[in-house]
């Protein structure tokens, strides 16, 4: 294993179009790193570039020892050559063959011996639970057992990097889960480095030792999961990394609010552009028993939780709740949050940390 490192990527599609600006970043080796961001900000772009499927208009990309791409001396390592297993949306599993010939395809163009071919298949079948699925054919299986398939075929040649550009996109959400599992068992058991693209923040912070958040051809952030999640760096961070969002509270808009909040967590209002709070960090309690009060506008029962907006000062804000609201709609109920579950951010939509 050996790290990813991308060093002043540029990849320009035309025009005004810039869909990797200036990107340099390094991925440690053995690291599940999650690509995370909305359409058109350039995750997938990059991992195309990782795998040699676009060429950047400048930059370079080493992988360990290796010069995968350089602009300055010319180097350029075919796909094939790259050594490194490829996953897409769509599983592109050969419709006219067998789950073992789809399996060992990889081994078969690398002139593999039969014995190799049929020791390889036997360690993969049990690797992903694929007993008695050897004859059948991709329209005999079920979403899961072809994804199972298209992973397990990735790893036939046993690539030293995986890339994957959203694979759970088209499975319902039992399957989601269940594949998520596997990929985390996957990632544990065979320590490999992968790169996995998603705009799913849950399938980020769940499969993810790090998430790089993208936006706009850049990387924001790139941190362990909760460290993006509680500590994140930017407006942009704060609000894509969540569910529902973080509630922002904009200085200005939002005065009255802000004013509580910058007296809460003892910051002049002044520096602040806004401010940013969880929903499932604020508590609903008694009409003035908590620092500010708010007017219940809607009730959302997930089943396990409470999604509750409530209104302050003409702002709508959202709660989580684990136990049943306090108040129904249009009741005046009380919220409380601790000062370090408050986040502000400057002009420049960056986190203020405070001494």
């Amino acid at each position: 294993m050996s790290e990813i490192k991308l060093k002043s990527i540029i990849k320009n599609f035309g025009g005004n179009s810039i869909a990797v600006d200036n990107l340099s970043e390094t991925f440690p080796a053995g690291e599940f790193v999650c690509l995370l961001g909305p359409s058109g900000c350039g995750k997938t772009t990059t991992l195309r570039m990782i795998a040699g499927l676009e060429t950047p208009d400048s930059g370079e990309i080493f992988y360990g020892d290796k010069t995968f791409f350089s602009s300055k001396t010319g180097e350029l390592i075919k796909t094939e050559n790259r050594n490194l297993g490829l996953m897409f949306q769509s599983y592109a599993l050969w419709p006219h063959m067998t789950v073992y010939k789809n399996i060992i395809f990889g081994l078969e163009m690398q002139k593999k011996s039969l014995e190799e071919k049929e020791k390889r298949y036997l360690e993969l079948e049990k690797l992903f639970h694929l007993e008695n699925f050897r004859d059948r054919y991709p329209s005999e299986l079920s979403g899961g057992q072809q994804q199972r398939v298209a992973l397990a075929r990735m790893l036939a040649i046993k690539p030293s990097l995986l890339l994957l550009d959203e694979p759970l996109s088209n499975l319902d959400s039992n399957l989601r889960l269940e594949m998520r599992s596997e990929l985390k068992r996957l990632h544990h058991n065979l320590g490999c480095t992968i790169i996995f693209v998603t705009h799913d923040q849950m399938e980020a912070m769940t499969l993810a030792t790090s998430i790089a958040v993208m936006n706009d051809g850049k990387i924001e952030q790139i941190d362990k999961p909760m460290e993006i999640y509680n500590n994140p760096k930017s407006l942009f961070v704060a609000k894509f990394v969540g569910s529902p969002q973080m509630n922002i509270v904009n200085s200005k808009k939002d005065e009255k609010l802000a004013t509580c909040l910058s007296k809460k967590i003892n910051i002049e209002k002044e520096k602040v552009k806004n401010f940013g709070i969880r929903p499932e960090t604020m508590k609903m309690v008694k009409q003035d028993d908590g620092d500010i009060n708010g007017t219940i506008e809607t009730i959302q029962p997930t089943g396990a939780d409470w999604i509750v907006g409530v209104n302050v000062y003409g702002k709508s804000l959202f709660l989580i709740s684990s136990d049943p609201p306090i108040g129904k709609e249009n009741d005046t109920v009380g919220i409380f949050f601790k000062p370090e579950d408050c986040h502000s951010f400057d002009n420049n939509d960056l986190r203020i940390i405070k001494n």
